[in-house]
């Protein structure tokens, strides 16, 4: 694992002039933090900034089309990279957590750079590490080596489902790394997704091209996990990135996106004791207030609290003004219980 028990998690994240957030701040975060909110609220946005702070560079060049669609790669330095500025206004452009922080450089003949910075441990200070991109003019950009903080490793997931022969490569590293987490990944999925499972593995059968994961359901020949459902494969590639990339921060982007609304308690109730194994935090996106109800109720079997919801609300009043608010169960407790709207 690469984060140490004496590494903390992410506690705090502000947001200024960041897409369509003039000014949010989160405090009080938690191991899973789950992001809610309307349409274009800027849930998405929130993913974005934390992996401006602690992707790494392969990660930050392919950010343009981690979370939205890109058209062409070649205008990214015009349709993505700019669009991050709140009212096109880079120089107060700045997103930062508890250790680490994005802003961008002075302009130097209109070129605009991304510099990064950490915190001194046990210090409130930040020293400059390195910077990420640069914008130097509005066709052409440069990527540099980007700077890693210990302990902040990233696995990113987006609402597109990976290749499988992405996912089959993943799960073939499990065991080398810890064979019990082959084990306990197909527990999770018998438990939460498919209570007929034997076991999974990975091979290439006779007249097939490529390595796969394939699934022995007790009876019949093993079928490849492609064949399994949306379900299947959404929570088999969650787990795969978990136990064999061993990430301390896990993005991922609208988390139920193919899960059944009467299966996403049994999902949580796995992923929370995966996270908590692990040491692995968590953001992850979701517009499903089924999907809100099940971590919540997942989160209540654990003694000590280990969620928090992160809430993006436009002002009624201004609804050029996007409102950041975080709670945790109690408030959500309540809010179920009384029945009220916490998208």
């Amino acid at each position: 694992m690469t984060q140490s028990a004496t590494t903390p998690m992410i506690q705090s994240l502000k947001l200024r002039h960041f897409r369509g957030i003039e000014s949010v701040d989160f405090d009080g975060l938690s191991q899973v933090n789950l992001i809610v909110g309307g349409n274009n609220s800027g849930k998405t946005s929130v993913l974005e900034a934390l992996s401006l702070m602690y992707a790494d560079t392969s990660q930050i060049q392919n950010l343009p089309k981690q979370f939205r669609q890109s058209a062409n790669e070649n205008d990214i330095w015009t349709n993505f990279w700019p669009t991050l500025f709140f009212d096109q206004d880079s120089s107060k452009f700045n997103i930062q957590s508890n250790d680490c922080r994005v802003s961008v450089l002075p302009k130097n003949n209109n070129k605009i750079e991304f510099e990064k910075y950490f915190s001194e441990e046990n210090n409130n200070s930040v020293t400059p590490s390195g910077r990420i991109l640069s914008i130097d003019s509005a066709s052409s950009g440069s990527f540099y080596n980007n700077p890693q903080l210990k302990g902040r490793q990233l696995s990113i997931l987006s609402t597109h489902q990976p290749p499988p022969q992405e996912t089959s490569r993943l799960f073939n590293e499990i065991a080398p790394l810890n064979p019990e987490n082959e084990a306990k990944l197909e527990s999770l999925i018998r438990q939460s997704i498919e209570p007929r499972l034997r076991r999974l593995r990975y091979a290439k059968l006779k007249n097939t091209r490529e390595h796969l994961v394939y699934v022995d359901l007790g009876s019949g020949p093993m079928i490849p996990f492609t064949q399994m459902g949306q379900a299947f494969a959404r929570a088999l590639h969650i787990y795969c990135e978990i136990f064999s990339q061993q990430p301390d921060i896990l993005l991922i982007d609208e988390i139920e996106n193919g899960l059944y609304y009467r299966g996403l308690e049994d999902f949580w109730k796995g992923l929370f004791e995966v996270l908590i194994d692990q040491k692995v935090q968590l953001f992850a996106t979701t517009h499903s207030r089924e999907c809100m109800e099940a971590a919540q109720l997942a989160d209540e079997k654990h003694r000590e609290p280990h969620l928090r919801f992160l809430r993006l609300d436009r002002n009624i009043d201004d609804p050029q003004e996007i409102i950041g608010t975080s709670f945790g169960r109690e408030t959500m407790h309540d809010a179920m219980q009384f029945h009220q709207e916490m998208r």
